[in-house]
């Protein structure tokens, strides 16, 4: 059996690159800890991504692409809706925390168009008229980014110093009696921030629905949106 030669890097693919920089997390990721992970010098990495900046890109963008969205089997369209907004919020929230890398620029158009055309497919197929469709689907994924940064912030302010539930608590105890009375009289949802992205996509839906003269099944909406894992409950 042949073994590999005293100082000769060992073999990798840009796949293994790629997964080990997804495996230890986008934000904050260095070519030296992925170096570490795979056991090789961060110089033998540089044969494969030109640099951190390269190395997220590619790892956001494989991931995007990789990701499981529903297919189109001929579910009602706030279905698939649902269906897709719970699977962009595992996308950007889930260990790679892509989130991050789509307010840096990392999640270009190159990696919506063959997803963006799937959908209008699938809408057309249900009456919606293209221009209709892209609306609906911006409208999504605003309502999604909008709970993604919010959990992120959640997790992020945790790590730092604690639960913002106890931080928010110790913050009204501090102010003078009757200095904030309403909202010490919603104290509890105040502190709590419970994620409403589910039921603010629900609303949307049902409105949409309501336009085109259908009724609205919301429990079956929000059956779909409840597979959707979060650190709080549900959105």
């Amino acid at each position: 059996m042949k073994t590999r030669g005293v100082g000769r890097p060992r073999r990798l693919t840009l796949e293994q690159v790629l997964d080990a920089g997804l495996a230890l997390g986008l934000d904050g990721l260095t070519m030296g800890a992925v170096a570490d992970r795979l056991g090789v010098t961060i110089t033998v990495l540089y044969g494969y991504v030109s640099g951190r900046e390269e190395l997220v890109r590619l790892a956001a963008a494989r991931a995007a692409q990789d990701h499981d969205f529903p297919a189109d089997a001929g579910q009602h369209w706030t279905l698939y809706v649902a269906g897709h907004a719970a699977a962009l919020f595992s996308l950007l929230t889930g260990p790679g925390q892509l989130v991050a890398q789509y307010f840096a620029g990392g999640l270009g158009p190159e990696v919506e168009l063959d997803r963006a055309e799937a959908w209008l497919e699938a809408l057309a197929a249900r009456g919606f008229h293209p221009r209709e469709s892209l609306r609906l689907q911006r409208q999504m994924g605003e309502i999604v980014i909008g709970g993604a940064v919010t959990l992120m912030h959640m997790r992020s302010f945790e790590a730092a110093g604690g639960p913002f539930e106890e931080a928010a608590i110790r913050a009204m105890a501090k102010r003078e009696e009757g200095e904030i009375p309403l909202l010490l009289s919603e104290h509890s949802m105040f502190s709590k921030r419970e994620p409403v992205w589910q039921s603010t996509l629900a609303l949307l839906l049902e409105a949409v629905a309501t336009d085109r003269g259908e009724a609205f099944d919301r429990q079956a909406v929000m059956r779909v949106l409840a597979l959707v894992p979060t650190d709080q409950g549900i959105f």
